[in-house]
């Protein structure tokens, strides 16, 4: 009996499922924690995938969207921190969106490299464009303009503000942020308008305002161009910035035993791959990744913008 209760131990110890103990989870609804607001990318994100998750979860149980707004993201991920490490409560991440405050030095409640990792949802890539009335045809243009570049984007720490940053610095570009935009479609509009020059915001933001023929993009971040006759970062000159996405991705509080992640990552992954969840998403599509890959990426992104961290915190 001694014999079997230090197997039994050992096990614990190193996260190692025991017979019949994945079986018991979930024994409760599952909490799904949107740290933003109702109606915005990552709330309809999450609203997405919740009611395929539970089809393929080993028990019948709700997975119960919450929004949790407040602090940029973080008062949401902050309650995630604070929860039982269960796996009964999960979170949607906004990075690098939540690793700009502790890299910029400031105070926050929970800590990225200790996260449970659970799978990616989704990637956004980055493009630069102006609106289509716009006298800056090309990037060639931008560097004409014997000016800072004016940039429509929202406040000071946000994705839209990092990217706009960080970009602009690696290019060589001079800018001038107009902030004050509660978000994308507030921003892409004022350059539509001619408030400011030009914007930066995610391909799956644009495409629409492009197909309308109201924006130019005058380079996209893209590995491959989606946008025919517009380059690719790397076609511009500027490979480094293929690492600039802003990922959206799943994971639960410190602790969480690695049998009930396995069954979370299961879960997740083929409620991605369920053809009717496909179709219904196809315009604005998926980027499965199980836990492993989703910690790994982590990793590169908090390396990419730790390099820049001086235009990280660079108030334009």
């Amino acid at each position: 009996m001694a014999y079997k209760s230090t197997i039994i131990a050992a096990a614990l110890t190193l996260g190692v499922a025991l017979p019949g103990a994945a079986q018991a989870f979930p024994d409760k609804d599952i909490t799904f924690i949107i740290p933003y607001s109702a109606g915005g990318g990552f709330d309809r994100t999450v609203r997405a995938i919740a009611p395929y998750m539970e089809k393929y979860l080993p028990k019948k149980v709700n997975v119960v969207p919450k929004n949790v707004s407040g602090a940029g993201g973080r008062k949401g991920i902050s309650q995630l921190f604070r929860s039982k490490p269960d796996g009964h409560t999960i979170a949607v991440f906004n990075i690098p969106g939540m690793a700009i405050p502790p890299l910029l030095g400031e105070k926050v409640n929970y800590d990225l490299g200790k996260v449970s990792w659970v799978s990616r949802l989704a990637r956004g890539t980055y493009i630069l464009m102006v609106g289509s009335k716009s006298k800056i045809k090309s990037l060639a243009d931008v560097k004409k303009l014997n000016r800072p570049m004016k940039i429509t984007t929202t406040g000071f720490g946000s994705t839209g503000y990092t990217a706009s940053a960080v970009a602009s610095t690696v290019m060589g570009i001079p800018f001038k942020m107009l902030t004050g935009y509660k978000g994308s479609k507030q921003f892409i509009l004022a350059a539509i308008r001619g408030d400011g020059d030009a914007v930066y915001t995610l391909v799956t933001t644009v495409r629409k305002y492009h197909q309308a023929g109201d924006v130019r993009v005058l380079a996209t971040f893209e590995e491959k161009s989606s946008f025919p006759g517009v380059p690719t970062a790397r076609e511009a000159g500027f490979p480094e910035l293929e690492g600039m996405s802003l990922e959206r991705l799943v994971g639960g509080p410190p602790g969480v035993p690695v049998d009930r992640i396995k069954i979370l990552e299961t879960a997740m992954l083929k409620a991605m791959a369920d053809p009717e969840f496909k179709a219904k998403t196809k315009k604005r599509p998926f980027l499965p990744a199980g836990s492993e890959e989703t910690a790994k990426r982590v990793d590169e992104v908090l390396k990419f913008y730790l390099k820049y961290k001086s235009a990280l915190g660079k108030k334009g």
